[in-house]
């Protein structure tokens, strides 16, 4: 009776009732590298001749978890290995810079804060020194993971709270309780409970925790078994995944609370006495005395 599920180090999530203030870093790009020296556009030519890279077909729809964005760092030294190898002389600055768009515009990344990151990337353009390149370089990366990494845990929340509502968990709160914890509490028309909690650590390695919460009538496998087909379809992908019974004992912490409300306010209605006829009469009595 009742069933718990977790997906370890969440790996991606498909781009579902995304909201409208995420951006594309790759937008803002075509926005801000109008200031780019003509040498950094014929680098950038160049590592797209070279690599075959066609910038122009349409972005994927899978955002990935931070730690998957270690690619980017991937990307940038194949990026900056392709032009150091090249025949054609280019100063340093040109180098890094142009290396740095390509890695940006490869990416699918999505941000929040448009003139954070706008602000970062013009830093990154006006730079003129290798010094100035690479310190701005590194803080766009950064700005740009920690918003990406906003976007990948809204994104995850809506496809949970998309999966909760097609499995009959219909009314439905989320809240962020701390930067490292949303949590999203889904009822069915039986005030039975399907609460996710969404888990990040310092690394921003993405874990989901969901319970199903006052089901005793054995349906919960079916419930747990659809709600995680949902996920699945919503591209919901994790490095692994366990799932266990519950035995009606509640295993996380709100879950818990939840329990004990329950089973209060079942002791509550227990405990209430209705007095007889006779009783009722004697009590009157009682009280008209006094």
């Amino acid at each position: 009776m009742s069933q718990e599920v977790s997906y370890s180090q969440v790996q991606r999530v498909r781009e579902i009732a995304i909201s409208d203030y995420a951006e594309s870093v790759a937008k803002i790009l075509g926005e801000t590298i109008c200031t780019a020296s003509t040498q950094v556009a014929a680098n950038q030519q160049r590592i797209e001749t070279v690599q075959n890279i066609n910038l122009s077909h349409p972005s994927t729809t899978i955002l990935q978890s931070p730690t998957s964005l270690k690619v980017i760092q991937k990307h940038f030294e194949r990026n900056l290995a392709t032009l150091n190898k090249s025949e054609t002389k280019s100063d340093e600055v040109s180098i890094i810079k142009a290396a740095a768009i390509m890695t940006m515009q490869q990416e699918n990344l999505k941000i929040e804060n448009k003139p954070l990151i706008m602000r970062s990337i013009q830093e990154l353009m006006n730079a003129s020194t290798v010094k100035q390149t690479t310190e701005k370089l590194t803080t766009a990366f950064s700005d740009i993971k920690n918003e990406h990494a906003k976007v990948f845990n809204n994104t995850l929340s809506s496809a949970i709270q998309i999966a909760s509502s097609n499995v009959g968990f219909v009314n439905i709160k989320s809240e962020i309780v701390s930067p490292n914890l949303t949590r999203i509490v889904a009822t069915n028309p039986n005030g039975y409970n399907l609460i996710s909690e969404i888990h990040i650590d310092n690394k921003k390695k993405v874990d989901i925790q969901s319970e199903l919460e006052g089901i005793t009538d054995g349906s919960c496998k079916k419930i747990m078994d659809d709600f995680n087909k949902e996920l699945e379809s919503l591209g919901v992908i994790a490095e692994r995944k366990e799932r266990k019974p519950t035995g009606g004992i509640a295993q996380m912490e709100y879950a818990k609370t939840l329990q004990k409300r329950r089973k209060a306010t079942k002791r509550e209605f227990v405990n209430e006495q209705v007095l007889t006829k006779d009783n009722k009469n004697k009590t009157v009595q009682y009280i008209n005395k006094k």
